[in-house]
């Protein structure tokens, strides 16, 4: 049916390639300002980890906004601990997101590296990434495909 419909078409323009919209701004919060959700960085979708990463950012936020309103003091330095937190938070989901797309990794022999591993690899699927290290983890998934160097950006912009 496909082929069919579009015998008559014709190709215009060369064929492109794309992949890896992930992308990461480079600062969270300035004075009087501060970024949530897909404003503030956004993986690919693979593990609907972006949906993951908005609604976390929005409970974190959430708080620290409160107490910034609360305070009347709403300069970037109030929202470093917010911008620590989701650098943790986007780190971890994007070394997964790598994994993936890695033709050398299967999270099939992960496992049989070590079954423990999958309480890990779980928590870190659906979003359990709160306070948890993760180092194990990412040392075996090393060793099946190369993990991403660590993007230092997302604190807040200090003027002063």
């Amino acid at each position: 049916w496909i082929e069919e419909h579009l015998a008559l078409g014709e190709q215009y323009g060369e064929y492109r390639v794309t992949g890896e919209f992930s992308y990461r701004n480079r600062f969270c919060a300035t004075d009087g300002l501060v970024l949530a959700g897909d404003a503030l960085g956004f993986l690919d979708p693979v593990f609907s980890s972006g949906v993951f990463l908005a609604l976390k950012s929005g409970v974190i936020l959430a708080d620290a906004a409160s107490d910034a309103l609360k305070e009347d003091d709403v300069s970037a330095q109030r929202f470093t601990e917010y911008g620590k937190s989701m650098q943790a938070y986007i780190e971890t989901m994007r070394k997964i997101v790598y994994a993936f797309y890695d033709e050398n990794f299967s999270f099939k022999e992960l496992i049989k590296k070590d079954m423990r591993l999958r309480s890990d690899l779980t928590d870190c699927l659906v979003g359990n990434v709160e306070d948890k290290d993760f180092t194990a983890l990412f040392e075996a998934i090393s060793d099946l495909a190369e993990l991403p160097e660590p993007i230092t950006c997302g604190l807040p912009k200090v003027t002063k």
